[in-house]
């Protein structure tokens, strides 16, 4: 009996669901609201005081280089005429992939920027490369290549991407411009539970809460899960900041296996053994012992680990926000697309009230 799997490795939803769309169906529909602020001069809207507007817009790839065996941070130039992005902390941007979509037309994706708002001359967005898992006679299980890492990777120095940014790609800022609620500066404490490539939003809240703040003392506490000790992202800045704000910061890593997936039994097991069989004993991940006992726990991350190693729902001002795939929102807070905790889930079981949640 096979559970359907959680793979870290796997291409996140919307690749799969694509499969299911009409062909040359919409691939990115959003909610109209008034723009930030109009150019005259140029006539594009901006949602935010980001310099990218909400129309689409080229940006040439300056530069590349590796983060791990799939995974790259890709860096691009801004519009003409800016020195930095400007994009709220908690933003993100679209990026459009030309006739790229699974069920045909342009694919469509959002990306949070992994650069700190204070990088000049471009932005930094890390994309790990997706490729083609399962078997497609079994659409349950089967996933395609990811559409628009696979056009991204595929891109030279020099070549140009089509970027926007709309209203809805702000879950929460730091802080609003006019200084209007509701932002997280100022919150007592926060948790952060990322899988993967979800770790991008939660890289550009430390930058602003650890980095570029000097008055913020926000308590941070980081539970990160990925398939195997290898596809750890940004390991280096993660083990810098835990350095530099030992009293205010640190990282739970959990390390998964798909094969926790699945229940079998061998053949000369009791009637009484149990399911999943409590016989079977699945081997450490590869090099799990490299990362520190206190610092570490094996499988996925779940309410038991979030109750050991996360802040109390008992301040009402703690923020846990949540990025990865499909499977991570349906068991820790409710599926992305709705602001309510669903029933069952980890963060509801644990007390938490869907305002204290943010799910990116």
């Amino acid at each position: 009996l096979v559970k359907p799997p959680v793979v870290v490795g796997a291409p996140p939803v919307d690749d799969h669901d694509a499969l299911k769309k009409k062909k040359n169906a919409p691939s990115h529909t959003t909610t109209q609201v008034p723009p930030f602020r109009t150019d005259d001069a140029t006539g594009l809207s901006y949602a935010s005081p980001c310099c990218i507007p909400t129309s689409w817009t080229p940006l040439s790839l300056l530069k590349r280089r590796k983060v791990n065996y799939n995974t790259d941070i890709f860096t691009f130039a801004l519009p003409e005429g800016n020195s930095k992005l400007m994009l709220p902390v908690c933003g993100c941007l679209l990026m459009r992939a030309p006739d790229c979509e699974h069920g045909g037309g342009d694919a469509v994706r959002p990306y949070t920027p992994v650069s700190s708002s204070n990088f000049e001359n471009g932005f930094e967005i890390m994309l790990k490369l997706y490729e083609e898992w399962g078997d497609k006679r079994h659409l349950h299980s089967y996933c395609p290549p990811g559409a628009v890492s696979n056009h991204v990777f595929g891109l030279k120095v020099g070549d140009s991407v089509d970027f926007k940014h709309i209203a809805a790609n702000v879950k929460i800022p730091y802080y609003h411009t006019d200084g209007s609620p509701p932002g997280f500066k100022g919150v007592n404490r926060l948790t952060l539970i990322a899988v993967g490539v979800g770790i991008a939003p939660m890289i550009q809240v430390l930058h602003e809460v650890l980095d570029n703040n000097e008055d913020d003392t926000t308590e941070v506490v980081l539970l990160y899960g990925n398939r195997t000790v290898d596809d750890i992202l940004m390991a280096d800045l993660l083990n810098r900041w835990e350095r530099d704000y030992a009293s205010r910061f640190r990282v739970i890593h959990h390390i998964g296996s798909r094969y926790q997936n699945v229940l079998m039994h061998f053949d000369d097991c009791p009637k009484d053994c149990g399911k999943p069989c409590k016989r079977r004993k699945f081997p450490d991940p590869v090099n799990f012992d490299q990362i520190p006992v206190e610092k570490r726990e094996r499988g996925w991350i779940s309410e038991e680990t979030i109750a050991k190693h996360g802040f109390p729902a008992d301040d009402p001002t703690h923020r846990v926000m949540v990025c990865g795939l499909p499977n991570v929102y349906r068991t820790i807070c409710g599926p992305r697309g709705t602001k309510d905790l669903a029933p069952g889930s980890a963060l509801a079981n644990l007390g938490f009230t869907k305002e204290q949640v943010v799910k990116f």
